[in-house]
This record gives C-alpha cells, sequence and structure tokens, in this order.
C-alpha cells in the first residue's frame, strides 16, 4: 500500500481513496497515513516463501492448473478443510484455494507439493500464469518459475464444523470454487455417501475427469436450474455450496432458513488472511463484527 498498490481497495498512486461511505472494515492506506507514512501492517503477516513452479497444466485459455514445491509440512498442513494460501503479484495478495496436496513418504527429503487451479481473469492472475513461464537461477538450479506464497489459512469454508461424515453430503459448485471440495476428498470426505451437481462454466471436462474420475457429478447451471438446486437443498441434511459470492448469496437468499448450516466458500471475501485488514469483517445478527478470516481459530 505504501507503493499505491493498496491490497484491500481501489486506492490509486495520486493518493485518492474510492471507499465506499459503507465501508465497514479497516481501511490501512488511512492508518498507513496516520503512522506517519510507516507500513505497520507488516508485523503480524505471515512470512512469504518461495515456492517453486514443479508443472503447469493447461486445459484451456481460462483454466491451468499449477503444482508447487513446498515442505512437507506446508503441503501436510494444506489438507485441512477449507485451506487456501496467498500468493503475491503486483504487490497484492490473491488468495488461492488448495486444489490437491501430496509429500514424498520416504521420509528422507521432506519435500511436498500443492496443486492451485488458475484462472487468468485479472492482472494479478495473469502476473501469476507468466511467473509460471519466468526463469530463475537458484543453487546453481535453473527453476521453472518461482510463486511467494504464504500460509497456509485455514477458513476457507465458512460452517465447516458442522460437517458429519457419517451423513450424506449434497455438493453444489461452481467454476474453479470446487477447489476445496476436491482437496477435502481424499483425506475428509471418505465416509459419506456424496451427491455432486457441477455447474462447469469456464471448467473444461478434463479437468473434471482428471480430478472426479471417481466421482459422478451431475451437469447443473446456477443461474438456469435454480428450481433443480433448491429442491436438491431441500432434500438433503448437508449441503456444501461453492460458488461466487453472488451465487452464494442468490441461494441463500432463497433459504434463509439454512443460512447457518450449509458449508459455504468463504476464501473470495480474504485480503490479508489474519484478521488485521478487516476487509472480510461483517455484522453478525447480534450486532457483533466478525473478520471472517479469523471466524474458525
Amino acid at each position: 500500500m505504501e507503493a499505491g498498490q493498496c491490497y484491500t481497495c481501489t486506492m490509486s498512486s495520486e493518493g485518492t481513496c474510492d471507499c465506499r461511505i459503507d465501508w465497514q472494515g479497516v481501511c490501512p492506506y488511512n492508518e498507513f497515513l496516520q503512522g506517519g507514512r510507516v507500513p505497520a501492517l507488516k508485523e503480524g503477516l505471515p512470512e512469504e516463501s518461495a515456492a517453486e513452479v514443479l508443472s503447469i497444466k493447461k486445459y484451456s485459455d481460462q483454466l491451468a492448473s499449477v503444482r508447487l514445491g513446498v515442505s512437507r509440512g506446508f503441503a501436510r498442513r494444506c489438507r485441512w478443510p477449507g485451506s487456501f494460501i496467498m500468493a503475491s503479484a503486483l504487490g497484492c495478495r490473491v488468495p488461492l484455494s488448495v486444489l490437491k496436496t501430496g509429500w514424498d513418504r520416504d521420509g528422507k527429503r521432506g519435500q511436498g507439493w500443492i496443486e492451485i487451479a488458475l484462472q487468468p481473469a485479472g492482472p494479478k492472475t495473469k502476473e501469476l500464469l507468466k511467473s509460471c513461464r519466468s526463469r530463475e537461477v537458484r543453487d546453481n538450479r535453473k527453476l521453472s518459475g518461482v510463486w511467494k506464497i504464504s500460509g497456509p489459512f485455514g477458513a476457507g469454508l465458512l460452517n465447516r464444523e458442522r460437517l458429519n461424515q457419517a451423513e450424506p453430503l449434497t455438493v453444489i459448485a461452481k467454476g474453479t470454487a470446487i477447489a476445496p471440495f476436491i482437496n477435502m476428498r481424499e483425506s475428509f470426505l471418505q465416509g459419506p455417501q456424496i451427491k455432486l451437481m457441477v455447474d462447469d462454466d469456464k471448467l473444461a471436462e478434463d479437468f473434471l475427469v482428471n480430478y472426479l474420475s471417481d466421482c459422478p457429478w451431475e451437469k447443473v447451471s446456477l443461474a438456469g436450474d435454480e428450481q433443480k438446486i433448491l429442491a436438491a437443498i431441500d432434500g438433503a441434511a448437508q449441503v456444501m455450496l461453492l460458488a461466487s459470492p453472488y451465487y452464494t448469496e442468490r441461494i441463500l437468499g432463497m433459504r434463509p432458513d439454512r443460512k447457518d448450516d450449509i458449508i459455504t466458500a468463504n476464501h473470495a471475501n480474504m485480503c490479508c488472511g489474519v484478521g488485521i485488514c478487516g476487509a472480510c469483517s461483517y455484522t453478525d445478527k447480534d450486532g457483533v463484527t466478525v473478520r471472517r478470516c479469523r471466524c474458525i481459530d
């Protein structure tokens, strides 16, 4: 933000602020000015580490999966349901859900890896995709590309504590928001019977086959099949809804009585990931301000 690239709003380099008048969070730029232009937020933010791009698979111009080399401990922590990382690009931090994770199991090398689904839709994600092809020499090795990442963070799912592995689960997902479900399947969703409904907008068929070959799914449209989706929700004891904030709020608005028990994606609200900036804040029914990135600590 001290470089004129505030990561929680559209602060411009001219020093003007475009925050809406009803903004309820903390403005880091304002605190930066009041603190004598000292970047106080750096204290308390997780340290970034370099993650080598081990491989990249492009499914289309709008979708790629990226495998990053991390420590085995980092990879193991990414197995936690709702895990996501922050990747740095253009002076900003981009929240990205972990798609899949694994590690060397011989106990000697300590090498792990994580996979991220990347949609190069804006300047930050396009920069991340570009960095996959960059070259860097380190310790006499030529690396294919390096990301700066921090995490993992674990509050990427709201109402996660309500998940009961003994009960059938209905999962409704759109696009790359399906990533938390894919990550959970190997370690956390071995028990329940799963009904999967997927809006494959911007998802390539071979992407779904690659990650869900052993999990049948029903193709739906969140925009056009609302009645079918609502019927599935009404008939299910457990529901996981993984979509953009727009579709999540739209569907929950039609079933307000299920708002507190449907498991939903949360990482789109993230900014710093550690409860400092306030960008993910909301006020609950009791008037208490809650920071969603800290709600599951």
